[in-house]
Parts: C-alpha cells; sequence; structure tokens
C-alpha cells in the first residue's frame, strides 16, 4: 500500500473498520459503479499495484482469495498479503474521507462493494489465470475498449 507518510501511517490503518463506517451491515445493489469508484479504486489500484510493481505471481485466484477474505473478516489479515495490503488501502481512502467531513460509508456498502468485484473478476477469466488482472490493467492503462469490435478483439485476445 502506498501511504503518504504526511498524511497517514501504517499505524492509522490498523484501526478496526467499524471505527471508519456506519454499522449497518446491510448489502447494497451496485447499480452505478460510479456511485462508488472510490472505493472499488481503493481496492483494484492496490492488486494492479501488487501485481505490476513486484513482478507479482499474482494470478486471478490469488485475488479472488484476497477478496473473499475480506469478506470474511475485514480488519484481521496476514500482514504484507494481498487481502492485508486491501484492507489497509481501503481504511486509508475511509479516514482520508472522514479527515475532509465527507459521508461516511456503510459496512454494508464495502461489503456489497467487494461482492461486486469478485462478480467482475469472474466474468474475465482466461486460460492463463489471468483475464481479471489483465483487464484492471487494460483500465488503469486507459486501454478500455470504446466499441463492440474493440471489446470482442479485447476478449478473443486475453479472455478466451
Amino acid at each position: 500500500m502506498v501511504l503518504k507518510k504526511e498524511e497517514l501511517t501504517e499505524e492509522d490503518v490498523k484501526v478496526p473498520i467499524r471505527k471508519l463506517v456506519l454499522s449497518s451491515k446491510k448489502p447494497v445493489k451496485i447499480r452505478n459503479m460510479e456511485d462508488y469508484a472510490d472505493i472499488f479504486f481503493s481496492i483494484e489500484n492496490t492488486v494492479f499495484y501488487n501485481w505490476s510493481e513486484f513482478d507479482s505471481v499474482l494470478n486471478d485466484q490469488d485475488v479472488l482469495n484476497a477478496y473473499n477474505q475480506l469478506l470474511e473478516d475485514f480488519d484481521n489479515q496476514k500482514e504484507n498479503s494481498l487481502s492485508s495490503e486491501i484492507s489497509k488501502s481501503v481504511k486509508a481512502f475511509l479516514l482520508m474521507r472522514k479527515k475532509e467531513g465527507m459521508k461516511d460509508y456503510t459496512y454494508g456498502e464495502i461489503a456489497s462493494c467487494v461482492s461486486y468485484i469478485i462478480e467482475i473478476a469472474n466474468n474475465h477469466k482466461s486460460p492463463d489465470g489471468l483475464g481479471y488482472l489483465k483487464w484492471i490493467r487494460t483500465f488503469f492503462e486507459g486501454n478500455m475498449p470504446k466499441n463492440i469490435d474493440e471489446i470482442a478483439k479485447y476478449m478473443f485476445e486475453n479472455e478466451i
């Protein structure tokens, strides 16, 4: 996880998530990803960073395992694991929102975003086990397919 040292420390992000969100665990229906873009960004950017910056041997299943571990227990993750890094990233984002006086999310909203990302990851499978990781790389590099032909080409090259 990348933290701006002058703003947050590793200790800051060890706070339990329940102290950073409203208590409702009620799931929400994600109708528009833009409504939760900052949550999605903090999660997927952490995955992309860990995969690309560290010449990682991560594959889609590793990422799915991390997401599922977060759904089971957002706070108690093995130190330096992908799930721990994602948890710290989301908490850093939530702490910054609090500092800026922005609306608090509920735990249910955070969990619903993780569940939604699991669905996305499951939709981007590939024989090499990197379909989802390639998809988020395409997103962060600004190379998203723009029309049906580009989508078909992308799928043929990366997911079939």
